[in-house]
């Protein structure tokens, strides 16, 4: 194999990569992107995870030209526990904010009136004409789960590290592989998230902040429990024990994460804010 088709290989598993039910790609960005609740956000979402792990991948790339590869891929069992851990905080934050005081994670909180009416403010100026109460996931967090998302290897990215990184022509392109396998997954991952975020204008009796609402609460959902799904993984593979099961293979995190996690999550915030918005009706 000469370099250029080796490049050419790593872009266009990157677009596969991108578009698979990958477990480190497709349930963070589906829970930013379905957080922001438009499309415009749902890019925002896969651009901005991406390009954290595009950077990432050209990085270990270019180690794997200088053959230090065999000390990436043995961390690679940690990376399940470190992207749950992520996760999982992110989670909390989220949904502290959203569903207090209905919802107390870590215990019963107590504010004052005054401090109340302050928040109610502060939130009303930064959003204007939206439910105060309602925080999605800052979009900006994606770039540190891109990049440490990153440092897991499955199928595509050992090509890119073991076979493409390898036989460039010198350490000035060691990086290409990884750049461009990374590329390909940030187009995909960008049209993927618009269409997460865009998914919930699909219901047409949902106002902008019935809208808003379920989104923020679904992506704090599913970055909560998602987190403990994949904690739970990473101390499982870390005892030694193979999650993946002989009918889905690789993708029974993803499976599990999207049917036990993500659709129940959407399910409940759809429901809650229905029941609500009914209550208030009346």
């Amino acid at each position: 194999m000469n370099p250029i088709i080796a490049v050419t290989y790593s872009f266009l598993f990157g677009l596969l990569h991108g578009i698979l039910p990958d477990e480190h790609t497709w349930p963070i960005t589906f829970s930013y992107a379905i957080g922001g609740g438009s499309g415009k956000e749902g890019m925002k979402a896969g651009l901005y995870f991406s390009l954290a792990f595009t950077f990432q991948r050209a990085m270990i790339s270019e180690l794997s030209y200088l053959a230090l590869a065999p000390f990436v891929f043995s961390i690679n069992r940690y990376i399940y526990l470190i992207v749950g851990g992520v996760m999982f905080i992110a989670g909390v934050i989220v949904l502290k904010r959203n569903i207090y005081p209905h919802l107390h994670i870590l215990g019963h909180h107590h504010m004052d009136s005054k401090n109340m009416e302050k928040s109610y403010k502060i939130l009303s100026t930064e959003c204007d004409g939206c439910d105060p109460q309602t925080s999605a996931p800052p979009v900006q967090w994606t770039l540190i789960h891109g990049f440490i998302a990153g440092f897991g290897f499955g199928g595509f990215a050992l090509f890119v590290n073991t076979v493409a990184a390898p036989i460039m022509p010198d350490a000035w392109f060691g990086f290409l592989p990884g750049l461009v396998f990374g590329l390909g997954t940030m187009l995909m991952l960008v049209i993927i998230g618009a269409l997460f975020g865009m998914s919930l204008k699909w219901f047409g009796s949902l106002t902008e902040n019935d809208i808003k609402k379920i989104g923020s609460e679904t992506g704090g959902r599913t970055l909560f429990f998602g987190g403990l799904l994949f904690i739970i993984a990473g101390f499982l593979t870390m005892m030694g024990i193979d999650i993946r099961l002989p009918f889905i293979s690789d993708y029974t995190l993803i499976s599990f994460f999207m049917i036990g996690v993500a659709i129940p999550a959407f399910v409940y915030s759809y429901r809650q804010v229905i029941k609500t918005k009914r209550q208030k009706q009346q």
